[in-house]
């Protein structure tokens, strides 16, 4: 049971505690709001250091780390900021680089070697009862699927050579 006489309210509680206090609390958590404001806009207004280099590096594409870092020294730009930048670049650069040639050099392969496609992927047969019995033993062999297709792409890289 709860003792009515002993439930204080959230009134009887502010009036229990000094109005200086209150003002204080008050008035820290306005000047912490303020901060936090002021330090989104100030954040939202520059660009990053990274945003520079890139900007720099795409409007200067013959640049040296040493040219980009001379531009931008007044931001606080240090060579070890443009090697960074630049690295990223390459990554996302041989991402897009390395899947647009996996993907010609597949569909070079299927254009070069017409009998590797199957009756999904052609209009008429051309895989007959042997040659799947085959690839079922195959399978069968390599353990899986996917163990299977690793030895067929391995086949290939050596053929290849």
């Amino acid at each position: 049971m709860v003792d009515i006489e002993r439930v204080v309210t959230l009134d009887e509680l502010m009036d229990r505690v000094p109005e200086q206090l209150v003002r204080d609390a008050e008035s820290h958590r306005e000047e912490e709001e303020t901060r936090k404001q002021s330090s989104e806009d100030s954040m939202s207004k520059e660009p990053s250091k990274a945003r520079r280099i890139r900007d720099y590096v795409d409007n200067h594409p013959e640049s040296r780390n040493k040219d980009v870092v001379e531009a931008l020294g007044s931001y606080g730009v240090t060579a070890a900021d443009v090697a960074n930048v630049k690295s990223q670049q390459k990554r996302k650069e041989g991402k897009v680089k390395k899947t647009s040639t996996t993907k010609a050099k597949a569909a070079s392969t299927a254009s070069a070697d017409p009998s590797s496609t199957t009756a999904l992927t052609n209009s008429g047969p051309t895989i007959n009862w042997r040659e799947l019995d085959a690839g079922v033993a195959f399978v069968k062999a390599a353990g899986s699927i996917q163990r299977a297709q690793h030895l067929l792409i391995i086949i290939e890289q050596i053929k290849a050579c």
